[in-house]
């Protein structure tokens, strides 16, 4: 064997080894003089990148035995990863479908840290949630003086609670997204952990990217450099100047960023985050936020045509059994959910609404949870009980209705848009309109993230966006695009008391509705059932 020596090869120094101590998996004599067996180096090791990386491999065998005594079972390796960068103290996205332990991750890792005496942060998108955290964390091991939870509290507590949030009396904090957004001034900037389950829900107000990131130490300055950076990297035709001054802005953003104090973590599974404020993670945090491909799914997909929708869906119910969710179409409204309760309870059905708390639902005391079949309902994206949804019944497709008449929104404009696209570009006489389209659809994307308050500042933006949606209804009511929708199957048109209704089918709401029954634990994936009336 031939002896070589590197140099900066030392996984300890970076400077010259042989490569017999390389195979031995030993660092350079200079960092250890004594040969020792490799599972003995992190024993005799002093200072140095591997010391380093014995105090973080240290750190994740407790961070797994607490999750082993706390859930009863060993975390997965992308969980094991995922828990390597926050010790390594590297911001993150966790893409993934839902299922694999998102949010089980983001709890266990706030109850470890709590347990050494720092403090996390944990952003829901419903009430729901909380509740159902809070239950969670509990059961974890989280007592009343570690575990401040924001939910539907009396006004006495609320006072309380504002107090203790104030001045830092507790190790996890629990709320909603827009908690955040309407009391931001009260929360500490000390936070070692800020877990943001389902970003896209987070985004809606896209001003909480801002806040999120005042929370882990940076400045309104260090955004707006941020902000002028990423203007400055979208600007179609860069001149060498433009280079130049990109150059100049990463390195002072880079040394900006080594100013944040924690690690913020978030979880996204189905959205496609479309607000510029979302570069912001990449500018000061050094990760993006995407749309992941999933294909991970295990469900029995079927539907039938009936006009006799409620006694099937009676029958569906007593023949499935329990462990049932029953999403009830969007255009019925939530008067249906409360009819189809009260029909069920008289068959001998024990059923619950997407209101009420869902414990008697996880301890079988119901039969079946009710809710709208829209991917913004609590019961469609927050909830995760492989041990008990065994199935769902859609009564009606799912679908969104968006108006051609009234005043719509930027963002059911957007919708409307997108949703007639495919048409648009199959038809021979309508596809001189796509490229008209796609710019429309760009524009609308960037405003759809403008709130109200904000356009009221700027009057001549205002007023650009008014134009541009009154050029998008007329080509919707005009008369060739109307006649071409009649005709599709894809799309229907519906004639309402205001005028003329896109109907879409929403398959983003089909998919989160239907993915509450197969989920993943540590048996596998469950298998589920999802039946459309």
């Amino acid at each position: 064997m031939i002896r070589a020596l590197f140099e900066g090869l030392c996984p300890n120094c970076g400077g010259e080894i042989s490569s017999e101590r390389l195979l031995k998996g030993l660092p350079c004599p200079e960092c250890l003089p004594e040969e020792v067996s490799r599972e003995e180096v992190c024993g005799h090791i002093g200072e140095g990148k591997l010391a380093e990386y014995c105090d973080l491999n240290q750190e994740l065998r407790k961070w797994e035995d607490f999750f082993k005594e706390k859930l009863g079972t060993s975390p997965w390796s992308l969980q094991r990863s995922w828990a390597r960068k926050v010790f390594l103290g590297r911001s993150f996205a966790l893409l993934a479908p839902t299922g694999v332990g998102k949010s089980t991750f983001g709890l266990i890792t706030a109850s470890y840290l709590a347990k050494r005496g720092e403090r996390s942060y944990i952003i829901l998108p419903t009430q729901l949630l909380v509740e159902q955290t809070q239950k969670r964390l509990r059961e974890m091991g989280l007592g009343d003086e570690e575990l401040l939870v924001w939910g539907k509290l009396s006004e006495g507590k609320k006072k309380r609670y504002k107090e203790r949030i104030k001045e830092g009396d507790f190790k996890v904090l629990v709320t909603t997204s827009m908690f955040l957004y309407k009391n931001y001034e009260l929360l500490p900037k000390d936070f070692r952990f800020v877990f943001v389950d389902d970003v896209d829900s987070f985004l809606k107000t896209a001003k909480n990217v801002d806040k999120v990131l005042f929370l882990l130490g940076f400045s309104e300055q260090d955004v707006q450099k941020a902000l002028e950076l990423i203007r400055l990297k979208e600007k179609p035709k860069k001149s060498e100047e433009d280079w130049e001054e990109i150059r100049k802005r990463s390195e002072e953003l880079r040394q900006i960023s080594e100013k944040r104090r924690g690690v913020l973590a978030v979880s996204s599974a189905t959205g496609n985050p479309r607000s510029n404020r979302i570069k912001l993670f990449r500018e000061l945090l050094g990760f993006e936020v995407g749309k992941p491909t999933l294909l991970l799914r295990n469900i029995l997909d079927l539907y039938e045509e009936t006009d006799k929708a409620e006694r099937r869906l009676v029958e569906l119910v007593k023949e499935l059994g329990k462990g049932g969710l029953i999403f009830v179409s969007s255009d019925y409204g939530k008067k249906k959910v409360d009819e189809i309760k009260e029909l069920l309870e008289r068959e001998g059905i024990k059923a619950l609404t997407y209101e009420e708390k869902l414990d008697a639902f996880e301890r079988g005391e119901a039969d079946v949870a009710i809710g709208i079949s829209s991917f913004k309902n609590p019961l469609a994206r927050g909830v995760d009980l492989p041990h008990v949804v065994r199935y769902a019944v859609f009564f009606g497709v799912p679908k969104i209705k968006i108006s051609l008449n009234v005043e719509s929104s930027v963002s059911h404009l957007l919708w409307a848009l997108l949703s007639l696209r495919p048409l648009i570009t199959k038809d021979e006489e309508l596809k001189a309109h796509a490229r008209r389209l796609d710019n429309w659809i760009q524009k609308l994307r960037r405003y759809s993230f403008l709130s109200e308050e904000f356009l009221n500042t700027k009057p001549e933006l205002k007023q650009k966006i008014e134009e541009l949606t009154n050029e998008i209804r007329e080509f919707l009511r005009s008369d060739k695009l109307l006649s071409k929708v009649k005709e599709s199957d894809e799309i229907s048109l519906r004639a309402s008391g205001e005028g003329y209704e896109l109907v879409v089918a929403d398959v983003t709401g089909y998919l989160q509705a239907s993915g509450r029954t197969s989920r993943m634990f540590a048996g596998g994936l469950t298998r589920g059932l999802s039946y459309v009336l």
